[in-house]
């Protein structure tokens, strides 16, 4: 039986490897990933999904503009070009003086974090990750998974993908 991305990642970096990326490599992807969302949604390592969805939805997109715009010497959430998927460009510049977002476009904006979350997770590196989701793929039409993940349909058939990438299915 193939071994998982994360049973691989294990095996070749050992314990420093899996505490400097996607926290404990023994806990499950969805709790990974439910923990990172947390995070990033100011809700501090939520235990799971319901957690989030339980939280004021108002709240939820206020912290989900701060984590998009600020930097602060970090690795931002999304690329300016991704949240321009989403938020035409001048409609983000009103947004952040706002403070706030729409109820679809913190929808829009959740899926595109959620994806790049996860597949920070799958591949254990950020930058693969973004290329990994930025590059075109015969399976979709030679979209990218970004492009692909426009709409609800499109965002399930990448994330079935990138689980069955850390399953071990490259195919």
């Amino acid at each position: 039986m193939p071994l998982t991305v994360r049973e691989r990642t294990t095996a070749s970096v050992g314990a420093v490897g899996s505490a400097s990326f996607g926290g404990d490599l023994s806990l499950p992807l969805e709790s990974r990933l439910a923990d990172g969302l947390g995070d990033a949604l100011g809700v501090g390592g939520a235990s799971d999904e319901i957690t989030l969805a339980r939280t004021d939805r108002t709240t939820l997109a206020a912290t989900l503009l701060r984590s998009l715009t600020d930097k602060a010497g970090a690795e931002p959430l999304l690329a300016p070009s991704d949240v321009y998927r989403v938020v035409p460009r001048r409609t983000w510049i009103r947004r952040k003086a706002e403070g706030g977002l729409t109820s679809a476009e913190f929808d829009g904006l959740y899926r595109l974090v959620r994806l790049q979350l996860l597949a920070n997770l799958v591949f254990q590196d950020s930058r693969r990750a973004a290329e990994w989701l930025h590059s075109p793929k015969a399976r979709l039409g030679n979209a990218t998974p970004m492009d692909f993940a426009a709409d609800s349909l499109g965002y399930e058939a990448v994330e079935s993908w990138l689980h069955e990438i850390d399953q071990g299915y490259f195919a």
